[in-house]
């Protein structure tokens, strides 16, 4: 029969391989889809890592950004901070050491607050100059200081 020579029993052609010898499967598929499986979870993993960092502004940069809901980090000005237990608010300013900037936090102040220590606020500064926050976070001064002589 015409045509049977270049084909095997089943109709397929043969291929080039020599005899006893069997073509392997093309493991093209198999690389192709563990780079897309490698770069779906390095998408997902720089977008968690980005979302997950937190950036703080300085009180000089806040001065800028009026109205928007921003995180802010300073020193609290030595004598500046005023509990009003009736309202339940606690009004304070930080400073970067160029700018100052008053807070007013409705909420309990945290026992950690402190003239000279560093506060983290939440929130956004107001038409008015005054930053109301929402979140109110005081750190923790260190217990080990340098020893001065």
């Amino acid at each position: 029969m015409p045509g049977i020579a270049d084909s095997d029993e089943m109709g397929f052609p043969e291929t080039d391989a020599p005899e006893g010898f069997e073509r392997r499967p093309s493991r093209l598929p198999l690389v192709l889809l563990g780079v897309a499986v490698f770069a779906a979870l390095f998408a997902v993993g720089y977008t968690m890592f980005t979302r997950s960092v937190v950036y703080y502004h300085t009180a000089t940069e806040v001065l800028d950004m009026t109205g928007e809901h921003v995180r802010l980090s300073g020193d609290v000005v030595d004598g500046s901070i005023s509990i009003d237990a009736a309202q339940g608010t606690v009004a304070f300013e930080v400073s970067d050491g160029t700018t100052t900037v008053p807070i007013l936090y409705e909420g309990p102040a945290p026992d950690t607050l402190k003239d000279e220590g560093e506060a983290v606020v939440e929130g956004a500064l107001g038409q008015d100059g005054v930053f109301h926050a929402d979140t109110l976070f005081a750190k923790c001064p260190s217990k080990f200081e340098a020893k001065t002589e």
